[in-house]
């Protein structure tokens, strides 16, 4: 993935993974270890590793450790593919970074979605997807603790969910 390179007047809302709104956070620092560094994007969902210390993947089955962000922390990192100053919203493994499990951020979502609409996620890349509340989420996703609001999204792109610290497991 690679970081917006034109701005529509509605689309200049901000970055991925940046905080939205000035509400209460929690977020927590995580060492990235994804099988699959090219999956290791902003917005995206990580959770825990098992048996590993503050070590974090993207997607996953384990415990949820929220969405990875705070892209401004990591700045000139480059791609994962060794371009050093390379523009990117992708980290390699081994890297330090933010995961938010409560706030309000925003995202990147593949379709429309309609305001309070559930936010699951792929449990093998993090990507995120949208369905109405009370649907049976699809093969290979589980919910994210999080719902789209503020907005609307009325295109594949950038979106701003909410994130509430629910536990994992919370059932629909």
């Amino acid at each position: 993935m690679s970081l917006q390179s034109t701005v529509l007047i509605n689309q200049g809302l901000g970055v991925i993974g940046d905080l939205y709104a000035d509400s209460p956070i929690r977020s927590q620092a995580y060492i990235l270890k994804s099988a699959d560094p090219s999956n290791n994007v902003f917005g995206r969902v990580f959770t825990k590793i098992a048996g590993e210390q503050l070590q974090v993947e993207a997607g996953g089955t384990g415990v949820f450790a929220g969405f990875l962000a705070y892209p401004k922390e990591h700045a000139l990192l480059g791609t994962v593919s060794g371009g050093t100053l390379a523009p990117s919203l992708t980290l390699p493994n081994e890297v330090t970074a933010t995961c938010v499990s409560m706030g309000v951020i925003m995202v990147e979502l593949p379709a429309v979605a309609d305001l309070g609409d559930y936010v699951y996620y792929d449990v093998l890349t993090g990507e995120l997807s949208t369905q109405a509340p009370l649907s049976a989420p699809l093969v290979g996703t589980a919910f994210a603790n999080a719902v789209v609001d503020y907005f609307q999204v009325t295109q594949p792109g950038i979106a701003v969910i909410k994130i509430t610290d629910a536990p994992a497991t919370s059932t629909l």
